[in-house]
C-alpha cells in the first residue's frame, strides 16, 4: 500500500550569524542544517538521531516554522513558508511540539487547569463546557488526574510534568507532533512510561510523531523509520530493524554498535570514532564525516556523496557504496 506524505522537507538549510567584534559585526556563520531533505509519512514515527549539536532540534523547529530556514517545507502539500498570518495560526494547530525540558517549559505562574485551557482559547474555543470537555479528555488520555487543574508546575515531579506537556500539545487534536528530546530529562524508569504513553496517543489519536533523540535505543523501541543525522547532513535512512540489521553508514555502524546490551552477547566490537564532532562554524569540505572516519578514501575528502539505495527506503550517503568503487 502505497503511503501518504504528510511533510515533504525539500533542501532545507539554516544559518546562525555569529556576530562578533566591537560592532557586533557578523563575520562567520554556524552551519546548523545543510540542504537536508526528508519524507514523514502519515501515521509512522519517524526517529531522527545523531550526536548533540548537530541540527536536530533545528531541523524540529524549522518543520514548526519556529524558525525560518532556506529550503521548502511542504506540509500536505502546501508549503508552509509560503502561508501568512491566519493560515500560520491554522497549521500550528495541526501541528505541536513537545519541548525537551519540561521543568522549563511550562509557565510557572500559571495553574495546569489555565495551562491546558491557553490553547483552546488562542484558538478561538470560548464555549466554558467544550473547554472543560476536551481538558477532561485530554487528562483521561494522558493519565492525569483532575485534582491536578489547581496545582502549579513547580508541585510535580519531571514524569508528570512532561505528562502536563504532551497533553497541552495535543489537546488541540493536532495531525502531527515533533517530540523533541522529550525523554531525555527523566529518569531511565520514567523514560520508559512516556514512550508508551506516545506510543499510545499515537494509535488513539492517529498520530504523525517525528521523534528527535541522540538515544538509539529509545528510537528503536517507537520509530517505524530511523534518519540519522550527522553535522546537518541526513547520512542515512531505513525502517527501524532493517537500520539495526543492516547499517551501511560507518557512522550509523558507530552509534549502533555503542547501544548497550543487556544479557545478550554484542555481534560487533564497540566502534570508536577518532577527534571530536568538527565545528558547525568550520564543517569539513565534501563528505563532513571523513575527518573521523575508519574507512575514509581520497574521494571522501574532494566530493560530497549521492544517495545510494539498497530498498525503496533504504538509502546512505557514503562513498563506500559509489558503483565506482564496487568494480
Amino acid at each position: 500500500m502505497l503511503m501518504q506524505k504528510i511533510l515533504e522537507i525539500e533542501n532545507v538549510s539554516v544559518n546562525y550569524p555569529v556576530s562578533s567584534g566591537m560592532f557586533n559585526e557578523t563575520k562567520e556563520y554556524i552551519h546548523a542544517l545543510n540542504h537536508v531533505s526528508l519524507d514523514i509519512y502519515k501515521g509512522e514515527v519517524l526517529g531522527l538521531v545523531g550526536e548533540s549539536g548537530c541540527g536536530k532540534s533545528t531541523l524540529g523547529k524549522a518543520i514548526l516554522r519556529l524558525i525560518t530556514p532556506e529550503g521548502r517545507v511542504l506540509f500536505e502539500n502546501r508549503d508552509i513558508m509560503d502561508f501568512r498570518k491566519k493560515e500560520l495560526k491554522s497549521f500550528r494547530k495541526n501541528a505541536q511540539l513537545i519541548f525537551q525540558n519540561p521543568f522549563s517549559s511550562l509557565n510557572p505562574r500559571m495553574t495546569i487547569h489555565e495551562i491546558l485551557r491557553e490553547p483552546l482559547v488562542i484558538h478561538g474555543i470560548r464555549d466554558r463546557k467544550i473547554i472543560e470537555d476536551k481538558i477532561k479528555n485530554i487528562l483521561d488520555m494522558t493519565g492525569l488526574d483532575n485534582e491536578i487543574l489547581t496545582r502549579y508546575p513547580h508541585e510535580f515531579s519531571g514524569g508528570q510534568r512532561q505528562r502536563i506537556a504532551i497533553a497541552r500539545a495535543l489537546i488541540l487534536q493536532p495531525e502531527f507532533l515533533v517530540a523533541d528530546e522529550p525523554v531525555s530529562a527523566l529518569d531511565v524508569s520514567i523514560q520508559a512510561q512516556i514512550v508508551k504513553l506516545l506510543l499510545e496517543l499515537k494509535e488513539k489519536m492517529q498520530l504523525t510523531i517525528l521523534f528527535v533523540s541522540h538515544d538509539l535505543g529509545v528510537v528503536k523501541y517507537i520509530s517505524d523509520r530511523i534518519a540519522v543525522m550527522y553535522l546537518g547532513e541526513i547520512v542515512e535512512t531505513a525502517p527501524s530493524d532493517e537500520l539495526f540489521k543492516n547499517p551501511k553508514h560507518p557512522y550509523t555502524k558507530a552509534l549502533i554498535s555503542a547501544v548497550p546490551t543487556v544479557g545478550q552477547k554484542r555481534d560487533t566490537d564497540v566502534i570508536q570514532l577518532e577527534g571530536d564532532l568538527p565545528s558547525p562554524k568550520n564543517p569539513p569540505k565534501a563528505c563532513k564525516f571523513h575527518t573521523r572516519c575508519p574507512y575514509v578514501m581520497e574521494i571522501c575528502r574532494q566530493t560530497a556523496p549521492e544517495k545510494t539505495f539498497f530498498s525503496l527506503n533504504h538509502y546512505t550517503r557514503c562513498h563506500l557504496y559509489d558503483k565506482d568503487e564496487k568494480k
